[in-house]
Protein backbone atom coordinates (compact mmCIF):
# COMPACT_ATOMS: atom_id res chain seq x y z
CA UNK A 1 0.00 0.00 0.00
CA UNK A 2 1.30 3.57 -0.69
CA UNK A 3 -0.43 6.41 1.03
CA UNK A 4 0.18 9.18 -2.22
CA UNK A 5 0.61 13.11 -1.07
CA UNK A 6 -2.93 13.14 -2.24
CA UNK A 7 -4.29 10.71 0.23
CA UNK A 8 -2.34 12.05 3.13
CA UNK A 9 -3.35 15.67 2.08
CA UNK A 10 -7.40 14.72 1.79
CA UNK A 11 -6.96 12.27 4.92
CA UNK A 12 -5.80 15.63 6.64
CA UNK A 13 -8.28 18.18 4.86
CA UNK A 14 -11.42 15.60 6.09
CA UNK A 15 -9.84 15.70 9.73
CA UNK A 16 -9.92 18.83 9.96
CA UNK A 17 -13.34 19.95 8.68
CA UNK A 18 -14.65 16.80 11.53
CA UNK A 19 -12.74 18.64 14.25
CA UNK A 20 -14.08 21.97 12.80
CA UNK A 21 -17.49 21.45 11.84
CA UNK A 22 -16.83 23.38 8.41
CA UNK A 23 -14.56 25.20 7.12
CA UNK A 24 -13.69 27.00 4.02
CA UNK A 25 -10.66 25.67 1.36
CA UNK A 26 -8.97 28.61 2.04
CA UNK A 27 -8.33 28.10 6.13
CA UNK A 28 -8.19 24.60 5.43
CA UNK A 29 -4.93 24.75 2.92
CA UNK A 30 -3.24 27.82 5.39
CA UNK A 31 -3.76 25.66 8.93
CA UNK A 32 -3.12 22.11 6.82
CA UNK A 33 -0.36 23.46 4.84
CA UNK A 34 -1.42 22.36 1.66
CA UNK A 35 -0.64 24.11 -1.63
CA UNK A 36 -4.44 25.91 -2.18
CA UNK A 37 -4.88 24.60 -5.70
CA UNK A 38 -3.94 20.89 -5.55
CA UNK A 39 -6.29 21.08 -2.00
CA UNK A 40 -9.35 22.38 -4.29
CA UNK A 41 -8.55 19.32 -6.68
CA UNK A 42 -8.46 16.26 -3.77
CA UNK A 43 -11.73 18.54 -2.44
CA UNK A 44 -13.69 18.14 -5.71
CA UNK A 45 -12.83 14.32 -5.46
CA UNK A 46 -13.88 13.86 -2.07
CA UNK A 47 -17.00 15.69 -2.96
CA UNK A 48 -17.56 13.63 -5.90
CA UNK A 49 -16.75 10.65 -3.56
CA UNK A 50 -19.62 11.75 -1.17
CA UNK A 51 -17.46 12.87 1.56
CA UNK A 52 -17.88 16.09 1.41
CA UNK A 53 -19.98 18.70 0.44
CA UNK A 54 -19.82 22.88 -0.16
CA UNK A 55 -21.30 25.93 -0.01
CA UNK A 56 -20.55 28.53 -2.57
CA UNK A 57 -20.20 31.96 -2.00
CA UNK A 58 -18.36 34.24 0.31
CA UNK A 59 -19.42 32.38 3.67
CA UNK A 60 -18.67 29.15 1.48
CA UNK A 61 -16.59 26.45 3.23
CA UNK A 62 -16.70 22.36 3.51
CA UNK A 63 -18.61 20.38 6.16
CA UNK A 64 -18.57 16.40 5.45
CA UNK A 65 -21.23 14.29 4.05
CA UNK A 66 -22.05 11.91 6.82
CA UNK A 67 -20.73 11.35 10.61
CA UNK A 68 -17.32 10.68 11.26
CA UNK A 69 -17.47 6.94 12.87
CA UNK A 70 -19.58 6.51 9.32
CA UNK A 71 -16.30 7.48 6.92
CA UNK A 72 -14.07 4.32 6.43
CA UNK A 73 -10.51 5.76 5.29
CA UNK A 74 -9.86 2.61 2.83
CA UNK A 75 -12.80 4.14 1.12
CA UNK A 76 -11.03 7.85 1.02
CA UNK A 77 -7.69 5.92 0.01
CA UNK A 78 -9.84 4.37 -3.00
CA UNK A 79 -11.36 7.62 -3.88
CA UNK A 80 -8.08 9.56 -4.07
CA UNK A 81 -6.37 6.98 -5.63
CA UNK A 82 -4.23 5.82 -2.91
CA UNK A 83 -3.80 1.93 -1.23
CA UNK A 84 -2.99 -1.50 -2.73
CA UNK A 85 -2.48 -2.21 -6.43
CA UNK A 86 -2.01 1.47 -6.87
CA UNK A 87 1.68 1.21 -6.49
CA UNK A 88 3.83 2.59 -8.89
CA UNK A 89 5.17 0.33 -11.82
CA UNK A 90 5.09 -3.47 -11.62
CA UNK A 91 7.63 -5.67 -9.50
CA UNK A 92 11.09 -6.52 -10.92
CA UNK A 93 10.67 -9.89 -9.81
CA UNK A 94 8.29 -13.05 -8.67
CA UNK A 95 9.62 -12.38 -4.87
CA UNK A 96 8.91 -8.82 -4.95
CA UNK A 97 5.53 -9.03 -6.11
CA UNK A 98 5.47 -11.75 -3.20
CA UNK A 99 5.99 -9.68 -0.63
CA UNK A 100 4.50 -6.46 -2.20
CA UNK A 101 1.53 -8.67 -1.88
CA UNK A 102 1.60 -9.55 1.34
CA UNK A 103 1.98 -5.98 2.89
CA UNK A 104 -0.71 -5.16 0.51
CA UNK A 105 -2.92 -7.15 2.58
CA UNK A 106 -1.99 -6.84 5.41
CA UNK A 107 -2.12 -3.04 5.33
CA UNK A 108 -5.83 -3.37 4.16
CA UNK A 109 -6.97 -5.77 6.83
CA UNK A 110 -5.67 -3.30 9.24
CA UNK A 111 -7.03 -0.18 7.32
CA UNK A 112 -10.54 -2.09 6.31
CA UNK A 113 -12.02 -1.04 9.68
CA UNK A 114 -10.27 2.48 10.38
CA UNK A 115 -13.13 5.33 10.33
CA UNK A 116 -12.31 8.84 10.48
CA UNK A 117 -13.59 9.18 13.65
CA UNK A 118 -10.79 6.43 14.65
CA UNK A 119 -8.36 8.93 13.72
CA UNK A 120 -9.32 11.77 15.41
CA UNK A 121 -10.09 10.17 18.91
CA UNK A 122 -6.13 8.92 18.61
CA UNK A 123 -5.63 12.57 17.41
CA UNK A 124 -7.05 14.14 20.36
CA UNK A 125 -5.42 11.72 22.66
CA UNK A 126 -1.93 12.06 21.44
CA UNK A 127 -2.98 15.65 21.46
CA UNK A 128 -4.00 15.77 25.70
CA UNK A 129 -0.70 13.10 26.31
CA UNK A 130 1.63 15.71 24.77
CA UNK A 131 0.14 18.41 26.42
CA UNK A 132 -0.05 16.83 29.87
CA UNK A 133 4.19 15.87 29.50
CA UNK A 134 4.36 19.98 29.14
CA UNK A 135 7.12 21.00 32.08
CA UNK A 136 7.95 24.46 32.40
Amino acid sequence: MRLTTKARYGLRALCHVAHRGYASAQVIAEHQAIPSRYLEEIIGELRRAGFVVGKRGPRGGYRLAKPPEEIVISDVLRALGSGPSNAAGEPQDEITALVERSVDDRLQAAVGDLKLDDLLGEARERHRRSAANYVI
